[in-house]
C-alpha cells in the first residue's frame, strides 16, 4: 500500500486543524456510525435501533410490528399524536437523552402494549396523565427531569390508576415531596434520590405495601424523620438503598427520643390506603389461588373422562373380536356327511330281518301256489 501524497496529507492535517478550532472533531468513530435504524432481534423480539442519529422526529417508515424501539441520544424535542400512533405492538421504548419538552395529549395512548417507559435526561416539566392509564405498563424512568408541574398535575389524576407499575425511577426531578399515584399495590422499587425532600414520613408510603427497596440518597430529611424512617421501612422489611449515615437507626432509646421530638401522629387516610393496597394484593392471591385450584380440578375432570373413554374403546373392541370370531365364521358342515351320519344312525337303531332258509322258501312258494 503505497502512502498517501504530500497534498492529500497537507489537506487532512488542514481540515483537521479546523474542525479543532471550530470546537469539534471528526473521529473515525462517528464516520463509521450509521445513519439509519438498524434493525435487531432480541429475546425473539423484532427492535429497532434508532440511537445516536440526530433525529428530531419519530421516523414512520418501520416495520409498524416492531417492540423494542430505542430513540435514545437523540434531538427530539415534541412529541404528538402522529408519533407512534402505527407502532401499536412497542414493549420496550427508550428516549432517554433527548430534548423532549413539549408532549401533546394522546401521544401515548395507542401504546396499549407498553411495558416499559424510559423518558429520563430530558426536558420535560410533568409527566403526561395518559402515561398512567396504560394497562401493563410495568416500569417507567422519569429521572433527571425538572418535574416542577407534577404535583399540581395529580390533582387530576384518576386514582387508583390502570399501570401495574412495579418499578418507578424519579431521581434529581427537584421534587419537594413524595408524588401521591394512589395506591400502588404492584410496585417493588422506587428510587427518589438527589431531590430536595425534607419532609417524608412512613404515612406517605402506605399506598406502597408491596415496597421492597427504596433509594434515599442525596435527600434533604431532617436527622430524625429520616431514621425513623428508616427504622420502620426496615421493620415492613423494605432496603434502603444507600441511605444518608444520618439515616441509619438508633438504638430505641434514641428512637424513642426522635418521635417525640418529630411527634409524628398517623394519617387516618393514609392508614386506610395501606388497609385498601393488602386488600387488593389479598384479593388478587385469593384469585389466583381460586384459579389454580379450579384449573386442578379441571385437570381431574379431563382426566377421569380420557381414562373412562380409554376403558369404553377397550371393552368395545373386545367385543368386537369375539363377534368376529361367532358362528357367521364357522367353518360350514357338508350336508351330505349329515345325511350319511342319519342314515348310520338309523342303520343302528333299525333290527335287521333274520336269513330265510332254502327249504321254508320253497314251502311258501308251494302255500302259494296251493292258494291259486
Amino acid at each position: 500500500m503505497l502512502p498517501p501524497s504530500p497534498p492529500a496529507m497537507m489537506t487532512a492535517i488542514f481540515m483537521l486543524t479546523l474542525s479543532y478550532a471550530n470546537g469539534f472533531a471528526t473521529l473515525p468513530t462517528e464516520l463509521d456510525r450509521p445513519q439509519r435504524c438498524q434493525l435487531e432481534r432480541t429475546y425473539k423480539m423484532i427492535g429497532y435501533n434508532c440511537a445516536n442519529l440526530n433525529l428530531k422526529e419519530i421516523p414512520q417508515q418501520l416495520k409498524s410490528n416492531l417492540e423494542i424501539f430505542d430513540l435514545s441520544f437523540n434531538r427530539i424535542r415534541d412529541l404528538d399524536q402522529e408519533s407512534f400512533s402505527r407502532y401499536g405492538a412497542v414493549k420496550y421504548l427508550y428516549l432517554f437523552e433527548n430534548m423532549i419538552q413539549n408532549i401533546e395529549e394522546g401521544t401515548f395512548g395507542a401504546l396499549t402494549n407498553l411495558e416499559a417507559l424510559d423518558l429520563s435526561f430530558n426536558a420535560l416539566k410533568t409527566i403526561p396523565l395518559e402515561i398512567f392509564e396504560l394497562p401493563v405498563l410495568r416500569n417507567l424512568y422519569a429521572g433527571h427531569n425538572a418535574l416542577t408541574e407534577l404535583e399540581s398535575d395529580l390533582g387530576r389524576l384518576r386514582k387508583p390508576i390502570k399501570a401495574p407499575l412495579q418499578v418507578l425511577g424519579l431521581p434529581d426531578c427537584r421534587l419537594s415531596r413524595l408524588p401521591d399515584f394512589g395506591i400502588l399495590p404492584d410496585l417493588w422499587q422506587l428510587n427518589i434520590s438527589s431531590n430536595p425532600m425534607k419532609k417524608l414520613t412512613l404515612e406517605q408510603f402506605s399506598p406502597m405495601c408491596h415496597l421492597k427497596t427504596i433509594d434515599l440518597n442525596n435527600t434533604q430529611i431532617p436527622v430524625c424523620s429520616c431514621q425513623i424512617l428508616t427504622a420502620e421501612l426496615t421493620l415492613r422489611r423494605t432496603k434502603v438503598m444507600f441511605p444518608p449515615l444520618y439515616c441509619i437507626p438508633l438504638t430505641s432509646s434514641e428512637q424513642d427520643q426522635c418521635r417525640a421530638q418529630v411527634g409524628a401522629a398517623l394519617d387516618a387516610e393514609k392508614v386506610a390506603d395501606f388497609h385498601q393496597c393488602m386488600d387488593v394484593r389479598n384479593s388478587r392471591q385469593l384469585d389466583t389461588e381460586a384459579k389454580t385450584a379450579w384449573m386442578k380440578i379441571s385437570a381431574a375432570v379431563v382426566g377421569c373422562i380420557c381414562v373412562f373413554a380409554i376403558i369404553l374403546y377397550c371393552l368395545h373392541r373386545r367385543n368386537a373380536k369375539h363377534t368376529k370370531g361367532g358362528p357367521k365364521h364357522r367353518k360350514p358342515i357338508a350336508i351330505s356327511d349329515n345325511i350319511n351320519r342319519v342314515m348310520a344312525a338309523q342303520a343302528q337303531t333299525v333290527p335287521q330281518e333274520a336269513p330265510v332258509s332254502p327249504g321254508e322258501r320253497v314251502k311258501s312258494d308251494k302255500l302259494l301256489s296251493d292258494c291259486d
